[in-house]
């Protein structure tokens, strides 16, 4: 067929990254606090509680003039300030970094209220009849409970469209809904006990978490995994489930009865009554290692995380409850998957797009720190970098082995890096004509002969996709009677596609010789014109 030539019918790849501008140091700048040791963010002489954290945003509730009003402190800036304060009650304050929301009965009943850090801006986000309570947050997106039907369901909202759907209004009690990303879960009681539920918000698809003989209340959710309190008998204990892979298997056993556990990325925090009184204990998922996070003679109780940070609520010797942090030494480096092409694999094509993706499941990846390189040349610079991933488009790479490596490194510095290796090849079509013959009579006598080739695809693991034969041409004056293109569709590795051309001969003629154009595309999405583009 002579020599191959290589032409790209494609349009350029174009990357379109979503961004949003925030306010960094609000969120996730360093806090001028001290790190790795417990730290007072509330004081008395009133009792504080029901904390929550996201980045350097720290909200809770204190008591003052009789009732409850909601403040926050500002990690990056030491800054504690006032969001709300109203005749009524306020309670259970929740924050996503950049809004604080909580329960408000200033309506006679309780409804879910907001204030915008940003804009400073206070306003009800969901109200009506019955009580909407127990709120949690996942970026833009709320979930609380509503008892207007009579028993407590489950609702979400969007923040930027104020949207509502239901998420679960079974005839059974459903509480305490928390959420992470699209996945929402709660305890339920439709059993006749209480069990784990979730429902994907993305999918619409509800399941069943957990069952079990006791009942399994109070959970949390962070990413793929789930934390609840499993009580059997008389002993409570903390359980997981990775959504993964559906296996439990308890996070904590150490005491008759443990309570009240939270999930932030490799972390689960929870309250633990082994030394005659409720203290904190914590656990690393990564490393397995379970410790203390806040002991001592007092109650420590009502805990909150997000990724390195950790609040809660303790019961000081001047009888008020106080507000509380620690923050949790990250050593966990950043998880490098999907190595693509994959390691040790032929693209079988020349152009691949060279990707991985990381994460990190503590202080979350510095994608600054983000490096590509392919056969040793850094490209970075040329490549898509996201939170999640690096994505790199070759323009053409040689026949023959090639290298590449990421290096990621975690918001707390820790690194990680792979190496991987590929081949890059064109496809390996090749062509052969098998014995001409005149196909009827009436060919004959019209001089049409039929000439049969085989296409065959050389290549061992790679289809070309798209075959067509183009064009043919001959010498001797011969001509090409067939219609073409003619389709071939794809051609798996080690296979062979057939296909017949008639011609025109001349009368007389002995011999000729004929060309044929094909095309293909590789896996790449490059066309492929063999042995060149039509004359």
């Amino acid at each position: 067929m002579g020599e191959r030539k290589i032409m790209t019918g494609r349009l350029p790849r174009v990357f379109l990254i979503a961004s949003f501008f925030t306010l960094l140091l609000l969120l996730y700048g360093n806090p001028a606090l001290a790190a790795n040791s417990p730290i007072q963010i509330a004081s008395g002489p009133v009792s504080q509680g029901r904390p929550d954290v996201h980045g350097n945003i720290v909200t809770w509730k204190r008591l003052q003039g009789g009732s409850f009003d909601i403040f926050m402190n500002n990690l990056s800036t030491n800054t504690e300030q006032l969001v709300d304060s109203y005749p009524s009650d306020e309670n259970i304050p929740v924050t996503n970094g950049g809004m604080i929301l909580w329960m408000d009965n200033r309506s006679g009943n309780y409804d879910i209220y907001m204030k915008d850090l940003f804009l400073g801006i206070t306003q009800p986000l969901v109200t009506g009849p019955g009580n909407q309570g127990v709120p949690a947050v996942s970026g833009n997106t709320v979930v609380y409970t509503n008892d207007r039907s009579g028993n407590n369901d489950i609702y979400a909202i969007d923040l930027t469209t104020r949207v509502i759907q239901p998420v679960c209004v079974n005839p059974a009690d459903q509480w305490q809904p928390r959420i992470s990303g699209t996945r929402v879960v709660w305890q339920d009681n439709r059993n006749g006990h209480y069990d784990i539920f979730m429902k994907d918000l993305a999918t619409g698809i509800e399941q069943q978490v957990t069952s079990s003989p006791g009942n399994d209340k109070v959970a949390d959710i962070s990413g793929n995994i789930v934390v609840w309190q499993r009580t059997v008998g008389s002993v409570s204990d903390i359980w997981m489930k990775k959504l993964s892979t559906g296996i439990e298997q308890a996070v904590s056993l150490s005491s008759p009865f443990q309570n009240s556990p939270r999930i932030s990325g490799d972390l689960v925090v929870w309250e633990d009554y082994r030394a005659g009184n409720y203290d904190l204990y914590i656990k690393d998922l990564t490393s397995g290692v379970e410790r203390p996070l806040a002991t001592g003679p007092s109650t420590q109780a009502r805990p909150a995380l997000d990724r390195d940070k950790a609040v809660w609520e303790d019961y000081s010797s001047a009888g008020v409850y106080t507000i509380w942090l620690e923050t949790i030494p990250d050593t966990t480096p950043p998880a490098i998957s999907n190595l693509s092409p994959a390691d040790g694999t032929n693209t079988g094509c020349t152009s691949p797009v060279i990707s991985a993706t990381y994460s990190d499941n503590r202080t979350g990846v510095d994608t600054g720190s983000v490096q590509l390189t392919v056969d040793g040349q850094d490209v970075t610079a040329s490549a898509s970098v996201i939170a999640g991933s690096v994505s790199y488009q070759a323009s053409f790479l040689g026949d023959g082995k090639h290298s590449a490596t990421v290096k990621v490194a975690d918001v707390s510095g820790n690194t990680s890096s792979a190496t991987w290796q590929f081949q890059t090849s064109p496809p390996a079509l090749g062509l052969n004509a098998q014995t001409p013959f005149w196909g009827s009579y009436s060919d004959y006598l019209d001089q049409k002969l039929t000439v049969p080739y085989q296409l065959a695809n050389n290549s061992a693991d790679t289809a070309v996709a798209k075959v067509e034969i183009l064009a043919a041409s001959a010498s001797s004056g011969v001509i090409a009677a067939s219609a073409l293109p003619l389709s071939l569709g794809d051609i798996q590795p080690a296979s062979k596609s057939g296909f017949a051309l008639k011609f025109l001969i001349p009368g007389g003629l002995q011999s000729f010789k004929t060309e044929i154009y094909a095309s293909g595309v590789d896996p790449c999405g490059d066309v492929h014109y063999i042995p060149g583009p039509p004359p």
